[in-house]
């Protein structure tokens, strides 16, 4: 699972002109990382890693708001 977490990371850099740091706990939309546009974007890359389409009620804030949020509500849950 770390590889998809991998690839979500570079593709959130890739996001930005200028390197942007992005550990675990990084909060995504509050540090900047995200914009809420780009939330909906990030989604659809994470189904997009996951192989499927998520479940509407794992799509919210606090479940996507870290890596490690995100790991453990889509990617571990598998």
């Amino acid at each position: 699972m770390e590889g998809k977490i991998a690839m979500l990371r570079e593709w959130l850099g890739d996001l930005h002109e200028e390197p942007v740091s992005i550990q675990g706990d990084t909060d995504l939309v509050e540090s900047g990382v995200v914009t809420s546009l780009q939330f909906v974007q990030m989604v659809i890359e994470i189904e997009r890693l996951h192989g499927r389409k998520l479940d509407p009620g794992v799509i919210n804030i606090e479940s996507m708001r870290t890596l490690d949020a995100i790991n453990t509500t889509v990617f571990q849950a598998a």
